[in-house]
């Protein structure tokens, strides 16, 4: 591709997620991104093969925006699930697209998805079943707490202190 396609197809991924964080994932239309981009909706397709496309870059960007705050939190695996909640609950549209939806797994970058789980598995210092299990405690607390499933008076942060505690 010429400078001129790659530079629209950056600016397509990069207004896809100000508007995602903007709208959330309904309001994440290629109608509206080609709004935010003053293009025909129809212009957006000589840069991107469909809407699974933004979804998948959208995902790639999660899935490393996630990783770099665990690997910031640190090797312990209890500090990687405060970072986990800490990631989805300042991000809860992008945390939706990688983790409500499937995974679009042959539009990631070669390798994202082993690398992340290769790094959960080493802070979780089991094998792939237990950092599943880990993942899947982690990730059904910060599900219910961003679906307000919670009452208004749980204490959530001590719910989190005990569920980390079982981490260890």
């Amino acid at each position: 591709m010429g400078n001129g396609l790659e530079s629209t197809r950056e600016r397509i991924r990069s207004v896809s997620y100000e508007l995602l964080a903007d709208r959330g994932v309904a309001g994440l239309s290629m109608r509206a991104l080609a709004e935010r981009l003053h293009l025909k909706a129809a212009s957006i397709y000589k840069h991107v093969r469909d809407k699974d496309e933004i979804i998948a870059d959208l995902q790639a960007r999660g899935l490393e925006e996630l990783a770099a705050a665990i690997v910031a939190a640190g090797p312990w695996a209890p500090a990687a699930a405060h970072a986990y909640r800490a990631w989805a609950l300042a991000n809860p549209h992008l945390y939706e697209i990688c983790m409500r939806r499937p995974l679009l797994r042959d539009r990631l970058p070669v390798g994202l998805e082993r690398d992340v789980t290769a790094m959960i598995i080493a802070l979780t210092g089991r094998d792939h079943e237990h950092a599943r299990a880990v993942w899947g405690l982690v990730h059904g607390l910060v599900d219910l707490e961003l679906s307000g499933r919670f009452p208004d008076d749980a204490d959530l942060d001590t719910t989190w202190r005990r569920a980390v505690a079982m981490l260890r």
